[in-house]
């Protein structure tokens, strides 16, 4: 996973122009384990969770059953990194939600030089999702 993570890293570096921050940790959970980080204890278990990034830690979560041969746990551990880059460079964000906007479009953009003929298929989201995911509340 060293070398993905590397490679990941250096192709965000190179399409935003950011500075490429050394790799973070990566620990591996189960879907619980995931569901129960992201959306807190007594959470129903979400099976479209793959990963998560707690900046404050440099740390990428991935879930135990994470497989880089699959596309779509690739693109959620680059979704994951490009976090990591901009908690590196201190990138501004009015809100949390804010920093998805960056994070979506490179991963769409990942995915279709990956030949991937639907992303938003690949990621089990729609477009009207994904902007409404990365918009700060009002």
């Amino acid at each position: 996973m060293a070398d993905l993570i590397l490679a990941l890293l250096t192709w965000i570096a190179a399409e935003t122009g950011l500075a490429m921050p050394p790799p973070p940790a990566v620990v591996l959970l189960s879907s619980a384990q995931m569901t129960e980080l992201a959306y807190g204890p007594g959470s129903p278990v979400s099976e479209d969770l793959w990963a998560s990034y707690d900046g404050s830690a440099s740390v990428v979560y991935v879930r135990t059953d994470w497989n880089a041969a699959e596309l779509r746990d690739r693109a959620s551990l680059l979704h994951e990194l490009v976090h990591h880059v901009q908690f590196f460079n201190n990138v501004p964000a009015r809100c949390p939600a804010e920093r998805e906007q960056l994070a979506y479009k490179l991963t769409l953009k990942w995915l279709r030089e990956q030949g991937a003929a639907d992303p938003y298929a690949v990621l089990n989201i729609d477009e009207f999702t994904m902007y409404i995911l990365s918009q700060c509340p009002e």
